[in-house]
């Protein structure tokens, strides 16, 4: 394989690039209209008037919720009943198949109106979509976690700290009268000074309420308004498997300095181990001194700055960076001293304030925690949705860890059929912004759950919110016997006195993906951490290649795969492995079209085209929390294939990576679980070792879709192609000419080792 020293090239978007989309579809009928289902659909919206009767009495122009539920064959955007819900309009949803809209008396009675008389013949496909239409009840609103534990010291627990989310209308007004109603009704029921609004941005509002019964509970779910309920989540320094093995040498390592800063919110780095107090940029304490325990930090440092070296992992980046030590979560372990924990409330205000202090600075940070009992139901967990907006409003990137299974059965590998959802990422690893690590196994033994390059038996998997891959990536974090125990196959990591200890957790291979993130990040000239992160989850992508072409399922496990050690086998290409990359906008009705794509002459052969292709494609799509497992609100679909011209002049365009499929005919849940349809992050990979067959071209199309008739700003877009020969030909030179012959234009991806290089 040749040295990766060649420029990785950015192919610049043209204005002849940009297509208008052609307007499509006509009106679909899902079952028949007949008098009989407008009779049926009229009775549901009674009943919904009826549940609410009391509500509107008192004022009748007070907006309520409603749930409207459609077939599982109608839940695709095209299909929206936005028709039949002119007057009661859609304000969000939960799951795929369901609605909120927003009703009074007045659009209820507006809307019977129009049932009976149906407008046009859109109202009427609208109405054949709809298969139910509910108030919401209690028993929508109490979450299945309060319910369980009802009757419970676990309820005792928790009663001080109860979370309310509200309904978000998206209109100032509603949202006011609506907020104006339920603290009237709090104080009617007597907790006017037993809460407090908690608010972040324009959309994150929740309440904090302090209740003595569980029936309290219920009397406060029965407040029209109120969409949820549940509890502050409680964080505190996970117990931590770890075994002493030696004094740690390795001052003799050659280094040099990064500037780059990364931030590590977790219990502090000890200032007693030599090796990482010099590192320390700057601390921020929140936690008493009583009450800190310096394990947990300190090994996830250790993993940045010395975690190849100590676990034998040759790498040519021999980075050091500075930390910004943030001490915000408690000891959690009575035979290390006191005990305390941090609420979820709590952290959030923690975080917003070291982001505001120091995100100019400090871009990177890492982020160990979860809640065993906090699994990913589908939907976006509070926290997730908090540190998605900390990304956006601070421009910075979070890594935060899958999360450990720490009951037993831990899983082993290939997976136990039994193992259910046990397993599932926690929050706040559902985040969408954020790079979610978990953990593969760097040594086994004869007595291991798993094998060495297999996922560790405690490191949860996908996938997240909506069927977005998560993890995103995977590193070493450690493995465990039979028995439970750790010694000899876990990794290393420095304690707060310098001593190597070996411990495993997906907080112990988060920190190593911070690492190779930020020699990226420092060696990329233009620092850009979408670009970053793009080429962080493509170069996983193509070192698991194999891995993930065995079992689709394996996705769920590994993510996109390990992330190479090395920053120049990131951002640099070899004579025969060509990195192309495309950073470019889509505006709304309109998709990119890249014709006549140059395809290397040394991979064509005996009139096939053949190679291997990886791609992946990732963006920041708009993000809004009404919406559940809507809550990514464009979606961005690239595909890179093979085109002919027919006589009439039209193209007849093929999906080559990835390999086309009629989705035509199934279900919009299918796309979502199986075609990455609304996941911010894609990738594909395929290798035409058979060879497929010659056509006049190849092109890439990108297209952009919002929801439901959102109207949106222009998308950015981070596309990255690989192309790979094994042959060892020179397809670098033959793709970088054929992109200047066919008039595209190219920059170097700059990187700082180019510029050692000239110098």
């Amino acid at each position: 394989m040749n040295e990766k020293k060649l420029p990785i090239k950015l192919i610049l978007q043209r204005a002849n690039d940009t297509t208008k989309n052609i307007a499509g579809g006509d009106v679909k009928f899902f079952c028949d209209f007949t008098a009989d289902l407008q009779n049926s659909i009229s009775d549901k919206f009674e009943k919904v008037l009826e549940y609410y009767r009391a509500v509107f009495d008192e004022n009748e122009n007070l907006p309520a919720v409603a749930k409207m539920v459609v077939r599982p064959e109608a839940i695709a955007k095209s299909h929206k009943p936005n028709e039949l819900c002119r007057k009661c309009p859609i304000i969000g949803s939960e799951d795929l198949d369901e609605n909120y809209i927003k009703v009074t008396k007045k659009c209820i009675q507006e809307t019977l109106q129009l049932i009976k008389n149906p407008p046009s013949k859109l109202f009427k496909a609208n109405i054949t979509a709809v298969v139910d239409i509910l108030p919401i009840t209690v028993e929508d609103v109490i979450s299945r976690t309060l319910v369980m534990s009802r009757n419970s010291e676990e309820f005792e627990k928790v009663k001080t700290r109860i979370k309310l989310k509200l309904f978000d209308f998206g209109d100032e007004y509603d949202d006011q009268q609506s907020r104006t109603y339920i603290e009237k009704k709090l104080q009617e029921f007597g907790y006017q000074d037993r809460y407090k609004v908690i608010k972040y941005g324009s959309s994150i509002e929740l309440m904090k309420i302090e209740v003595d019964t569980y029936e309290e509970l219920e009397k406060i779910a029965s407040i029209s308004g109120v969409k949820y309920i549940d509890f502050f989540q409680e964080y505190s320094l996970p117990g931590d498997e770890c075994s002493e093995t030696g004094i740690a040498m390795i001052l003799d390592v050659p280094h040099f300095d990064s500037e780059i800063v990364i931030g590590i919110i977790d219990g502090g780095i000890s200032d007693d181990n030599q090796y990482l107090a010099p590192y320390i940029y700057a601390r921020e304490e929140y936690v008493s001194p009583e009450y800190q325990n310096h394990i947990h930090a300190t090994f996830i440092a250790s993993m940045i700055q010395y975690g190849n070296n100590l676990n034998g992992i040759a790498e040519k980046d021999n980075s050091v960076f500075k930390f910004l030590d943030i001490v915000a979560i408690p000891n959690s372990d009575c035979k290390f001293g006191l005990v305390d924990s941090i609420g979820e409330d709590e952290l959030m205000e923690i975080v917003e304030e070291v982001m505001e202090k120091h995100s100019q600075k400090v871009k990177i940070w890492n982020i160990s925690l979860g809640i065993e009992t906090a699994t990913c139901n589908g939907s976006m967990s509070d926290l997730g949705i908090f540190f998605d907006y900390i990304q956006d409003k601070y421009s910075v990137q979070l890594f935060i860890s899958s999360g450990n299974l720490n009951q037993k059965p831990l899983r082993t590998w290939p997976p136990q059929e039994d193992m259910g959802e046990r397993d599932r990422i926690i929050a706040p690893a559902d985040s969408v912004r954020a790079i979610t690590v978990g953990s593969i196994a760097l040594n086994d033994s004869h007595n291991s759950l798993v094998k060495k390059n297999e996922p560790s038996p405690f490191s949860r998997r996908g996938p997240g919110a909506n069927y977005i891959v998560k993890p995103d990536v995977v590193d070493y974090g450690g493995n465990v016997d039979k028995d439970f125990r750790v010694g000899g196959i876990g990794v290393k990591g420095l304690d707060p006195l310098g001593n190597i200890i070996e411990g495993v957790g997906t907080s112990y291979s988060t920190p190593r993906v911070v690492r190779k993130f930020s020699n990226v990040y420092d060696e990329m000239v233009d620092k850009d951490l979408l670009l970053a992160k793009v080429m962080i989850i493509h170069s996983a992508r193509l070192t698991s290649r194999s891995i993930l072409e065995q079992n689709q399922e394996n996705i769920k496990y590994f993510g996109f795969g390990v992330p190479a050690v090395d920053s120049q086998d990131i951002l640099h290409c070899s004579e025969n492995e060509v990195t192309l990359v495309f950073r470019q906008k889509i505006t709304q009705g309109t998709h990119l079209e890249m014709l006549d794509f140059p395809f290397p002459p040394s991979l064509i052969r005996n009139g096939k085209y053949y190679g291997e292709i990886c791609m992946t494609l990732a963006y920041n799509p708009l993000l809004d929390q009404r919406f559940g497992k809507e809550y990514c609100r464009t979606n961005v679909d690239v595909m890179f294939g093979t085109y002919k011209e027919k006589e009439d002049g039209s193209i007849d365009f093929k999906g080559q990576v990835p390999p086309e499929k009629n989705w035509d005919e199934q279900y919009e849940k299918s796309r979502v679980e199986n075609g990455f349809k609304w996941s911010p992050t894609k990738s594909y990979y395929r290798n035409m070792k058979m060879g497929i067959g010659l056509a006049d071209g190849w092109k890439i199309r990108i297209n952009m879709s919002p929801r439901n008739r959102l109207i949106v700003p222009p998308q950015e877009i981070v596309l990255i192609i690989t192309f790979i020969d094994h042959k060892g030909n020179d397809i670098y030179s033959e793709i970088v000419n054929g992109l200047r012959e066919k008039g595209y234009i190219t920059n170097n991806l700059e990187t700082r080792y180019q510029i050692r290089q000239r110098q």
